[in-house]
Order: structure tokens, then sequence, then C-alpha cells
């Protein structure tokens, strides 16, 4: 499993919003994709950071 990293509001999240949401983790979720700027090219999920999907690619 991918090492938690520090988020901007202090907090550590710990996989990609793919394993968030298997972990049924919904508030995470909402807190790193509220202001998207990459997609998942494998799943679609949008994401604030790149690090927090599988496969970024930019949203345009």
């Amino acid at each position: 499993m991918e090492a938690a990293t520090t988020c901007q509001c202090g907090k550590k999240h710990t996989g990609h919003i793919c394993m968030l949401k298997s972990q049924g983790l919904t508030q995470e979720i909402a807190h790193l994709s509220d202001k998207p700027t990459v997609a998942c090219f494998t799943c679609g999920a949008e994401a604030n950071s790149p690090e927090n999907v599988c496969t970024p690619v930019p949203l345009e």
C-alpha cells in the first residue's frame, strides 16, 4: 500500500481515489476532488492532484 502523505489540510490520506472508494471513505474522496485538475485514464476518477489517481491525465 502507498505511504500516507500529508495533505494541505494537515490530514494523512492513504491510497488513490479508487482505493478510498473501495473502503467507503466518501468524505476523503470529496476533499481530494473538490477542485479537480486531473482524471484517471483507467477509471475516470477526477482528482485535485495527480498523486491521488492511478494513471493521471490532465483535464482540459
